[in-house]
């Protein structure tokens, strides 16, 4: 079950990336300022940490529930990053 939603973050993490980086080139606002690095350090991270087999713990924590966490808080400032881009250029 597992990977079945890390799978689904995966696609939802690329999907979401290539939508922000449209919104880089198209808009800019002192909000990417903010959110850009942010997204950077938590890229960084799921790159460096190592492929979620079973039983690979970090800290106490699996791997892969590590990389979930981080799918969905990239997720979630994604999305809040495009709904505050739309609502100041009056997009929605």
């Amino acid at each position: 079950m597992l990977n079945t939603l890390e799978f689904i973050l995966r696609i939802l993490f690329f999907v979401l990336s290539m939508v922000w980086a449209g919104k880089i080139m198209i808009l800019r606002t002192d909000k990417q300022i903010v959110i850009n690095p942010l997204l950077i350090i938590i890229s960084s991270l799921l790159v460096i940490l190592p492929s979620s087999k079973e039983g690979i713990e970090l800290l106490g924590v699996s791997v892969q529930n590590i990389k979930i966490t981080l799918y969905c808080i990239y997720v979630v400032i994604i999305v809040l990053g495009i709904y505050s881009t739309n609502k100041k250029h009056g997009i929605f």
